[in-house]
């Protein structure tokens, strides 16, 4: 099939279908509560850093003395702030789920808020012995039940309003009055089916989270896999290579679990015990330092003028983790005289960092850091240990190796296309 015509097919037969998948209201919806949470892991981390001084016990020199010292006097006010922002996880899911469902189907916000929170609590909370209330709920352990219960409450309230659970009311009675009534109504309906859930989970000892949880464990620990980690990075660069945004469409289906990994790891940490979910939504970074591989290589070997002038442009950039200028200006899409390399660098750059973690080469990354940070500061950060630098520089050489020899080939055939434009005009 040439060039052309697979790009075609692409976007007449397969493209069409991708959107209808992304645009099912669950997933667009489940996208948009992941997205609410992540500033807020982010801060988490950002506290649960400043708590766990990356440092060996018994450290002397002086910043680790200090870092400690300080982790010491103000742990309480630390350990808030990693509570709030990381271990609460659920909750600003289910807020970012209901306020997407009530954007799409034009409900009230704060009515359906309400409710949605109110649910989630009664289902998945336990009353611990002395009559406290279990919140564990609130991070990893809920992100699953928080996505189920942000959709399905709001759609289960605008369902029993549109055919007709509502109280009769006088049309003399204003529309601003007869809402609220009518939203009490359908809220106890909702309130009581709620309960009756409650109950049934908890006449088998469980609750909603620990059900839904038990349901995905196998799909958890098949997404900890390097098998999973090398299907992930090919298939996202097969949807770049198409001009489709890859990151995106793939991160439709695996994010939550991969947020949720992350999540157990930090609370794993926080326990001082050892994280375990190598491929969460940190490790994600790793899977993008093939991008300023690519351009390295480039400047390494250019001498054609197109990709002199797309490897400046795409240097600043890259170093930020942003791969467009490079992607469509190289360009990556469509270009069959790289493909294989371009497969194989990705693939590295998932397969060299997983299995270093695998094998105890560097900690497993546990901590959220912004996507624009340099990936040779942010491997460090996500799983605070040194060692991670250096399996970045192994891998950026890996990937420099194996894609040198094909740039090399690709500049030569566009030198001569150039020269041979030059001589015609």
């Amino acid at each position: 099939m040439a060039k052309g015509n697979m790009g075609d097919f692409v976007q007449d037969k397969i493209m069409p279908w991708i959107e209808k998948f992304i645009n099912l209201k669950f997933v667009s919806c489940m996208q948009a509560g992941i997205t609410a949470c992540m500033n807020a892991t982010m801060i988490g981390s950002i506290f649960m850093l400043l708590m766990t001084p990356p440092f060996p016990a018994g450290s002397t020199f002086g910043l680790a003395v200090a870092w400690s010292e300080f982790a010491a006097a103000n742990a309480s006010w630390l350990n808030l702030g990693y509570q709030i922002g990381l271990n609460a996880a659920g909750f600003y899911i289910l807020i970012g789920m209901v306020a997407a469902v009530c954007k799409k189907d034009n409900l009230p916000i704060a009515s359906n808020m309400v409710l949605s929170v109110f649910a989630f609590i009664v289902l998945q909370c336990s009353i611990m012995e002395g009559g406290g209330l279990n919140i564990g709920f609130w991070g990893a352990k809920g992100m699953m039940a928080a996505l189920i219960v942000g959709f399905v409450v709001p759609e289960f309230n605008a369902w029993l309003l549109t055919h007709g659970f509502k109280i009769k009311l006088p049309e003399s009675v204003p529309p601003f009055a007869a809402e609220p009534i009518n939203q009490i109504f359908t809220n106890m309906i909702v309130a009581t089916v709620i309960f009756a859930v409650k109950l049934g989970f908890a006449a088998f000892g469980t609750t909603l989270g620990d059900f839904i949880n038990s349901i995905f464990a196998p799909l958890f620990s098949a997404a900890d896999s390097l098998g999973a980690v090398l299907l992930y990075c090919v298939l996202v660069r097969i949807l770049w290579f198409f001009g489709l945004h890859g990151n995106n469409i793939a991160g439709s289906v695996v994010n939550v679990v991969l947020t949720n990994n992350l999540v157990a790891n930090a609370e794993a940490v926080m326990a001082g015990e050892q994280p375990t979910f190598i491929f969460n939504s940190a490790f994600q970074n790793w899977t993008t330092t093939g991008i300023l591989a690519i351009v390295i290589a480039t400047m390494i070997v250019a001498k054609s003028q197109q990709l002199k002038a797309i490897s400046r442009i795409a240097i600043v950039p890259a170093l930020f983790n942003i791969g467009e200028p490079l992607t469509f200006g190289l360009p990556l899409v469509l270009n069959f005289d790289i493909l294989v390399p371009y497969l194989i660098l990705f693939a590295l750059n998932g397969a060299i960092p997983y299995l270093a973690c695998e094998w105890g080469l560097m900690n497993i990354p546990y901590v959220s850091i912004p996507f624009t940070v340099p990936a040779i500061i942010k491997v460090f950060l996500m799983s605070m240990d040194w060692r991670a630098v250096v399996v970045y520089l192994v891998n950026m050489v890996a990937s420099i190796a194996v894609i040198i020899p094909w740039l090399i080939r690709y500049d030569r055939r566009l030198l001569a296309q150039e020269k041979a434009s030059s001589a015609t005009n």
